[in-house]
């Protein structure tokens, strides 16, 4: 009798091999369902950004092609040169101050300073049309 209770407390006392083998397979399942949904979110969350970038920086090259008339050199130069635009600070209509700011403030950059894109590749910029494209392969003619 007693090695007949001693069985029944081994088959309780914790997680068999089909147990483990069962947990595995589950959670192999779970990783091969949720990470294609988090890779394509992410790369909606890449492509959102781009657009977001290629159209702040669109309109920095208009605001810099109004003030200093004509296009920067290139998209290095606005991340350097500052504008400085009217704007009022008060209540009433006497107050007033300069705004000053960099054209365009660079939040990714490589090592000589260049812009890079939500992909982590450089933007193209044509200085002669102050047109502006992403590099990033399939994004070209963004």
């Amino acid at each position: 009798m007693n090695t007949e209770v001693q069985r029944q407390k081994r088959s309780r006392a914790g997680f068999t091999i089909l147990d483990a083998l069962v947990t595995l397979c589950l959670a192999g399942v779970l990783v091969g369902v949720v990470m294609p949904r988090y890779q394509r979110l992410a790369r909606e969350a890449q492509e959102a950004a781009l657009k977001m970038e290629l159209a702040n920086i669109r309109l920095s090259i208009a605001l810099f092609k109004m003030t200093a008339g004509e296009y920067p050199r290139s998209l290095k130069e606005m991340t350097e040169k500052n504008v400085i635009l009217p704007a009022r600070m008060g209540t009433d209509a006497y107050s007033g101050s300069f705004f000053q700011q960099k054209y365009l403030m660079a939040n990714a950059v490589d090592p000589q300073g260049n812009l890079l894109d939500a992909f982590g590749n450089q933007f193209s910029y044509n200085p002669i049309r102050g047109e502006v494209r992403s590099s990033t392969r399939g994004f070209e003619t963004w």
